[in-house]
């Protein structure tokens, strides 16, 4: 096979219309009730990063155990890989579903939390329950939207995410004047548990995984098996490179983006007073950041798109935190969660890189085994990095330049764009 891409076999849900509407309507409760479970998915995973500041005198924690407590529990991200690639093994419909119930009940568990090793286990837990749901939103919709539209749908998906994200900024201040604090955020955040009966019953499997070739195919239905037949596969040195990108936005994210909250409380006297103008320029720079994403991964391709997130992740960082003003760090910062848009396209594009039986297990690999390392290792390095200089300005900066270290792999990975995702196919 090419290396154009795994995927060059036109399906027939490649066939479909390319009008956006068109395409997007026959799925339109599916689409929908994604939206709503990855818009408290979104909520729910900035809740970690906005309240490290008042958790840290809740518990009566140090600067460095906060860190440490973050760190950890992004490790829950990682250990989602084993529960993703069940996706390849039992179907999509069973994990999604046991992924949305598990972090909206770990959600609601952490917001009565007595101490912070308590908060530390259950955000274990809870994170990593939450990126088994996201990623397999986006596999189901990637999966069941046709090939031309795919990456509008996606975008447009992932903007419910970033305008759930958006919202704790400004809630945290109310509700500490009502003497709820930082715990009502993460009740909160425990909506979709009264939602869940409606997704049981609403929630069907894939057609692609359905219809997936029987046993005895080339990568076989056990999940070890399959993971390794991919990793002896010819698949083997895409899998690497996309792996590289994910740990790259993941570090990213991790460092510039999570240490945010603490770099402004602890060095530019913010407050959470000053957190609540957030929403009014993440909401609509985060939503245009993600529906943007999936516009030019249809228009230009996913490797253009991904470069040019990527360089403009890294511009957005060092403008964010060499900044001195409140007003220039609040637009660094709303370009830094528009930039988040990178993360739909490394998601679209793993998805379409690999076969149908092998799909969810590459996506566990490359994100959630290895690449969320970079969540792991980034608030650690942030942090020590600022130690070190005194400050997390120039300390962000540098970490960040991460994302301009990725571009090269980009372009050595295959173009995909309007890929089929019903035929298997072969490796490079």
């Amino acid at each position: 096979m090419s290396e154009s891409t795994s995927t060059e076999q036109e399906s027939p849900i490649a066939a479909a219309p390319t009008s956006l509407w068109t395409g997007l309507r026959p799925q339109l409760g599916l689409f929908a009730l994604l939206c709503v479970a990855t818009f408290f998915e979104g909520f729910d995973t900035k809740l970690t990063s906005f309240v490290q500041p008042v958790i840290r005198d809740t518990f009566s924690a140090s600067t460095a155990e906060v860190g440490v407590s973050v760190g950890i529990s992004g490790l829950g991200m990682v250990a989602a890989f084993a529960v993703v690639l069940l996706a390849d093994v039992v179907g999509r419909r069973p994990v999604f579903l046991g992924g949305l119930f598990a972090y909206a009940f770990f959600t609601l568990a952490t917001a009565f939390a007595p101490t912070l090793f308590v908060f530390t286990v259950l955000q274990f837990f809870g994170r990593g329950a939450m990126v088994v749901e996201l990623f397999l939103a986006y596999l189901i919709l990637s999966e069941e939207m046709p090939s031309e539209i795919r990456g509008r749908v996606n975008g447009l998906f992932a903007s419910t995410a970033a305008l759930g994200a958006a919202l704790p900024a400004g809630l945290l201040a109310p509700l500490e004047a009502m003497d709820i604090g930082w715990r009502g955020l993460f009740l909160i955040g425990a909506f979709p548990l009264i939602l869940f009966p409606l997704y049981f019953r609403r929630i069907k499997e894939t057609r692609a995984w359905s219809e997936r070739p029987p046993g005895g195919s080339r990568y076989g239905q056990d999940f070890a098996r399959i993971a390794r037949s991919l990793w002896r596969s010819q698949d083997r040195a895409r899998l690497i490179r996309v792996t590289c990108i994910w740990f790259a936005v993941n570090f990213w994210s991790g460092s510039a983006l999570y240490f945010f909250t603490n770099y402004v409380f602890g060095e530019r006297g913010w407050t959470s007073a000053d957190l609540a103008w957030l929403p009014f320029g993440t909401i609509p720079i985060g939503i245009a950041g993600y529906v943007f994403s999936g516009f030019l991964m249809d228009r230009i391709g996913r490797r253009s798109a991904a470069t040019l997130y990527l360089c403009t992740a890294f511009l957005a960082s060092a403008f964010c935190y060499r900044s001195t003003g409140a007003s220039a760090i609040y637009l660094g910062y709303f370009l830094m969660v528009g930039m988040s848009g990178v993360w739909t396209i490394v998601t679209t594009w793993t998805t379409e890189l690999f076969p149908t039986e092998s799909r969810a297990t590459a996506l566990a690999l490359a994100n959630n085994l290895f690449g969320r390392l970079g969540i792991v290792f980034g608030p650690i390095a942030a942090g020590m990095l600022s130690s070190f200089f005194g400050s997390a300005s120039l300390a962000i900066i540098l970490l960040s330049s991460i994302t301009l270290l990725a571009i090269p792999i980009v372009w050595s990975l295959p173009e995909t764009n309007g890929a089929g995702l019903l035929e298997p196919s072969g490796g490079e």
